[in-house]
Order: structure tokens, then C-alpha cells, then sequence
């Protein structure tokens, strides 16, 4: 998922503050990042709530690709 790894990149954020963030364990961000475990509609949302990202660009993103 290269794009959620740009998008927190892009905010400044490590994996383990992200993490802190969600209030999941490190290896959860690190397993989505890599495409290890898929992510789902409602931790999409948070995952892009916590970094400001809006959703709907993100997902333009992810589509171009």
C-alpha cells in the first residue's frame, strides 16, 4: 500500500506514531504498509482522519496506480 506509506510519510508521522495514533500495536501499521493485512472501510477512515488526509483523494491515488 504504497500510497497509505506516502500519505503518513508525507504528514511527518513514523509507523510507531500512527500506530500510538490508532491505538493498535506498531506491527499492525507495518503489516498494512506492506500489504501483510488488508485494511478495511472503517480503519481507512481513521487511518485517514489521524493523518488529514481526505479519504476520497487518497483513494484517487490508490486507483492511478
Amino acid at each position: 500500500m504504497a500510497v497509505l506509506v506516502e500519505i503518513r510519510e508525507q504528514a511527518g508521522v513514523t509507523q510507531r506514531e500512527l500506530a500510538r495514533r490508532l491505538g493498535r500495536a506498531h506491527s499492525y501499521v507495518g503489516r498494512i504498509e506492506t500489504g501483510d493485512r488488508r485494511i478495511d472501510l472503517p480503519e481507512f477512515m481513521q487511518w485517514c482522519e489521524v493523518l488529514g488526509a481526505e479519504p476520497v483523494e487518497v483513494l484517487r491515488r490508490m486507483m492511478r496506480r
